[in-house]
């Protein structure tokens, strides 16, 4: 098997926020990739498709130090799957396309990962009484909108997940999907994240592009997760041809990036 060039980029994790729907497998799988080794993962009978939005402190190229690195925000839609790619089943999550307000994370973290990585503009801003998260493309249109507060009943209302079944869930999918940007490929890259706590959030979704981007895919809104601490890496891991996943792409040695 050839060797394939790993770059890994990290940051210390500020804060991390994921909102969670509840999809019908069927309708989720339509909007899966034509691949026959990702399915729709399912939970108490639903599908999952989650906004995720990450603050980071200190981004850079791992081993750097993150002294060296940049604060970001950066956020995506993701959808819970299964990966039956090698010898068995394992959770993993297709992401529909990375987001940043990073300027540099934009330009070289498409390159770094094979996979598009689009310039927005977001804001997580808290008040007395709640926390502000919004995230827009830079022609105007909104991506996603939200209002978070402190849970008063837990997980009462969530058909998904309690707290303790979330954690097992997000950790269990470290392994990621995204559209190449080789044509006819799709990029992995995997996580290694430590956060210290997760805890359940009521919020409120004020918009989500994706009910207007899905129209024929009715998205509830399930639960809202906080995390935060710890180290968030990012390893790309090589992009598969989308008929199987038994060699990859060989991806050209980049330069090392100067800051």
């Amino acid at each position: 098997m050839k060797a394939v060039f790993q770059p890994s980029v990290y940051g210390r994790l500020i804060d991390r926020y994921l909102f969670n729907f509840r999809v019908d497998p069927e309708a989720l799988r339509a909007h899966l990739p034509p691949v026959k080794w990702l399915e729709p993962r399912v939970i108490n009978g639903f599908g999952v498709v989650s906004f995720c939005m990450i603050k980071l402190k200190g981004v850079t190229i791992w081993p750097l130090p993150s002294e060296l690195g940049f604060d970001a925000i950066s956020c995506a839609y993701r959808c819970a799957v299964v990966d039956s790619s090698g010898a068995g089943s394992e959770p993993s999550v297709y992401v529909l396309e990375r987001h940043t307000n990073l300027p540099i994370a934009s330009r070289f973290g498409s390159m770094l990962f094979a996979g598009t990585m689009k310039m927005i503009r977001t804001s997580i801003v808290g008040t007395q009484s709640q926390v502000n998260i919004d995230s827009s493309f830079l022609d105007g249109q909104r991506l996603f909108s939200a209002s978070v507060k402190p849970s008063q009943d837990g997980m009462s209302g969530s058909k998904l997940f309690g707290t303790d079944s979330f954690v097992d869930f997000i950790k269990g999918g470290a392994s990621s999907y995204t559209p190449s940007t080789r044509k006819g490929l799709y990029s992995r890259v995997d996580l290694a994240e430590d956060s210290n706590y997760y805890e359940p959030v009521e919020a409120t979704i004020e918009y989500s592009w994706l009910d207007t981007a899905w129209p024929d895919v009715d998205l509830v809104f399930d639960s809202a997760f906080r995390a935060g601490g710890g180290l968030y890496r990012l390893k790309y891991l090589g992009s598969f041809p989308a008929r199987q996943k038994d060699s990859y792409h060989q991806v050209p040695k980049l330069a090392p990036l100067q800051f």
